[in-house]
């Protein structure tokens, strides 16, 4: 069965992508206000207080009252650009909804960074136009990394979200990871299988994120991986093996591997994936990226690989860099 998705994929127009922002922010502030100041404040490089601050005999001008109730004011402005260019003008009349707040904050969400000059020439434009004004320019990407292991391993339910906020800016070209993407997949009884061959299947009508490499999961560690070289909708039946490719090359190199990996997985582990399966193949490689935090993995997770490892030219070298390597 596809996976339902948090975040919905069906556009990437700028009213879709603000929503999904907010509703990021909204869910994350339902679970904690707390985590929620905390990531705009990473964002905005501003302090942000979320919430109520209760204080007992606070000494006033010229009285000390038993107790004090208080909650200071902001206001954060959004502008979320997709495909449409950076408009000066139109920032500075969104300043015109701001109006006595103690903090006031315009912030622009755009896949790439702007340049310094031009981050120099619309904040000093907004504050010209609206003094106190503090102008933020954001990238998607940075708003994924301030997400990514915000939260613990057994808070699922809110590290599953922030995941899926990731894929889903990933999905529709916001911030492009593919190429550092690493997909750990947990296999089960296949694993020797998937080792064996090169091969992780799983059901076609899946959905999954772009990503470059693969690695298989078992007994709390990534135990081999490989760079996906040709992606395969497979259905094997008395008259052959019939392909599609969705992506990589369109080669017959992985076609002994799928038809006996197939074969064994029906004899060895009761599988039948003759149709209806997806094959990512490729050349294994071995390696020990060790899962510290307790239990297993609910499903498949994703790794940014620059994230951990830094730059890398090869599987080999992502293969032992990630050696002796530990995730929660």
């Amino acid at each position: 069965m596809a996976k339902v998705h948090y975040f919905q994929r069906y556009s990437s127009y700028e009213n879709a992508v603000t929503n999904n922002f907010l509703q990021l922010l909204a869910r994350i502030y339902d679970y904690s206000p707390q985590q929620a100041s905390h990531l705009l404040s990473e964002l905005t490089d501003v302090p942000i207080d979320i919430g109520i601050e209760i204080n007992q005999q606070t000494r006033g001008k010229g009285s000390v009252p038993d107790g004090a109730i208080l909650q200071r004011s902001f206001k954060i402005l959004i502008e979320a650009k997709v495909d449409a260019g950076v408009d000066a003008d139109q920032l500075i009349r969104h300043t015109a909804a701001f109006s006595n707040e103690a903090q006031r904050l315009l912030l622009l969400l755009t896949r790439q960074q702007l340049s310094s000059e031009e981050d120099l020439d619309i904040s000093n434009k907004v504050l010209s136009a609206a003094p106190g004004v503090i102008f933020k320019s954001v990238t998607y990407e940075r708003v994924c990394r301030a997400i990514s292991g915000r939260f613990k391993n057994f808070e699922y339910e809110m590290t599953e979200l922030c995941d899926d906020f990731v894929q889903y800016c990933n999905d529709v070209g916001l911030f492009d990871q593919s190429g550092y993407l690493l997909r750990i997949v947990p296999c089960g009884e296949s694993f020797e299988l998937n080792k064996k061959y090169g091969v992780y299947f799983a059901p076609s009508d899946r959905s999954y994120t772009n990503h470059r490499f693969i690695g298989i999961y078992a007994e709390k560690r990534v135990l081999c991986i490989w760079e996906l070289e040709s992606v395969i909708d497979v259905t094997l039946d008395g008259t052959g093996l019939h392909k599609t490719l969705v992506a990589g090359r369109d080669t017959d190199e992985f076609d002994s591997n799928i038809r006996n990996i197939v074969d064994e997985a029906r004899k060895e582990c009761g599988y039948e994936v003759e149709t209806g399966h997806r094959f990512f193949c490729g050349r294994p490689c071995i390696t020990d990226y060790i899962k510290t935090s307790p239990g297993g993995i609910q499903g498949p997770r994703f790794v940014n690989l620059s994230d951990v490892i830094g730059e890398f030219s090869s599987v080999d070298e992502i293969a032992a860099k990630l050696r002796g390597k530990s995730w929660e």
